[in-house]
């Protein structure tokens, strides 16, 4: 009878005495870089959302809806950014009130075929949205346009028309 032992299986040849390596141990090269990708995709896809939340109730009020509308339909702009113009996402701006009057500021940028701009929104409502600026911002351009009716032209001279 033969005291030998069998030959070790493939794969199976350690230094005695050595512990088995875990899997993070042994995927170490590729599992760490996509932690660090699956972290970071988590932390943009949640700011992500928060900005959405953020905008959204600029997006949904009279007043951005508005000046979208003014600088869309504006000889001059249509003429600088091309057709169609779309408001770019993500807003800035506040929009809140208190003793029966809202205000809203915001900066919306704007964009079309032939280029980029911003709007500068200052409004306030009582019985309806009145701006006190609506300013267009486009390339090229040092003086921004103006979009506001004559009556809100007037009224922003005046202390907060009716």
């Amino acid at each position: 009878m033969s005291t030998l032992s069998p030959p070790p299986l493939p794969g199976a040849s350690r230094a005695p005495g050595k512990p088995p390596r875990n899997w993070l141990q042994r995927n170490l090269k590729w599992a760490l870089p996509l932690a660090a990708v699956l972290i970071v995709v988590s932390w943009l896809l949640l700011n992500g959302l928060g900005l959405r939340q953020m905008a959204a109730p600029l997006e949904a009020s009279a007043p951005y809806r508005q000046a979208i509308a003014r600088a869309a339909q504006h000889r001059q702009v249509q003429q600088a950014l091309g057709e169609p113009i779309k408001a770019e996402p993500f807003p800035f701006g506040s929009i809140g009130g208190s003793g029966g009057m809202t205000n809203a500021s915001m900066v919306i940028r704007i964009s079309g075929p032939h280029g980029k701009g911003r709007i500068n929104v200052d409004a306030y409502r009582r019985q309806h949205w009145t701006f006190d600026k609506l300013q267009v911002h486009l390339p090229g351009q040092h003086v921004p346009l103006d979009l506001r009716t004559e009556d809100e032209k007037a009224c922003a001279l005046m202390s907060h028309c009716l």
